[in-house]
């Protein structure tokens, strides 16, 4: 098996061979690496591969601790906290770091004209219901002890606020302003597709070796991962029917966040 892994390897450090078998997972890779909150993925245009790392060990933070008593002669009572790299890394077979140029369409936001005007021309409490969209009017009046509209009047002022957003133009696919490149790092792992389980467990090992690593800011929605997770699965001799099929695989791990390569 060590030799099919390494002949594995040398395929997937291929930028172009990489590039171009990340392709068909590219929108996958993006959903993984970023919640889109404001953006949406119309189109995916292109995929490079910048730059791969063969063979990068991920050092799980470590964390202890606890807390040391004395009784005499005083009490006292010390906690501490220590943080360190687990001894034993986690392997990425090839970190990848893409670009991928996208056609989305994006909500910028923004407010078109904003209105702040005095509420005091009301004579019941329904007037002054009636003088906004989005208020509970007897929960306010019951928590602050008010029953009548001569109470709600002596209470206090009030203002009303209208905000108007401003609306995005048309969204046009062709517009070159709608498209943008995405930067996404994969974890490559080499795996043998006789042994989905142990994919899964190293795919998810990466993900726990990484949670807790600072993200680097965005401007195309907001990073959620430092890594989006790809099994790369060797050819293998062994008959179909003693192994899952592709497409078996495929729906497997693509429902848990990881993107299948079969080399």
């Amino acid at each position: 098996m060590g030799v099919i892994q390494d002949k594995a390897l040398k395929q997937i450090a291929d930028n172009a061979a990489l590039a171009q078998a990340l392709v068909p997972h590219a929108l996958l890779l993006i959903e993984r690496t970023y919640e889109l909150e404001f953006e949406r993925v119309a189109s995916v245009k292109d995929l490079r591969v910048v730059r791969t790392t063969l063979g990068e060990p991920l050092f799980a933070p470590r964390r202890r601790q606890g807390a040391w008593n004395q009784v005499t002669p005083t009490l006292t009572r010390t906690e501490f906290c220590w943080e360190g790299e687990g001894s034993e890394p986690v392997w990425i077979d090839v970190a990848a770091e893409l670009e991928i140029d996208v056609v989305a369409e994006t909500d910028p936001g923004g407010i078109e004209s904003m209105a702040v005007r005095a509420v005091d021309t009301y004579r019941t409490l329904d007037e002054f219901r009636a003088q906004f969209s989005y208020f509970d009017l007897d929960a306010f009046m019951a928590s602050h002890g008010l029953t009548t509209v001569e109470d709600l009047r002596d209470a206090g002022e009030y203002l009303r606020t209208e905000v108007r957003l401003r609306h995005p133009p048309p969204f046009d696919p062709a517009d070159p302003h709608n498209v943008r490149t995405v930067p996404v790092t994969a974890a490559v792992l080499v795996s043998d597709p006789t042994d989905v389980v142990g994919a899964f467990r190293a795919a998810r090992l990466v993900a726990a070796a990484t949670r807790d690593r600072p993200l680097p800011p965005s401007t195309f929605g907001v990073r959620s991962a430092p890594y989006a997770l790809v099994t790369a699965f060797t050819p293998h001799p062994q008959p179909a029917n003693q192994a899952l099929s592709k497409p078996e695989i495929t729906t497997l791990l693509t429902g848990a966040g990881i993107a299948p390569l079969f080399l």
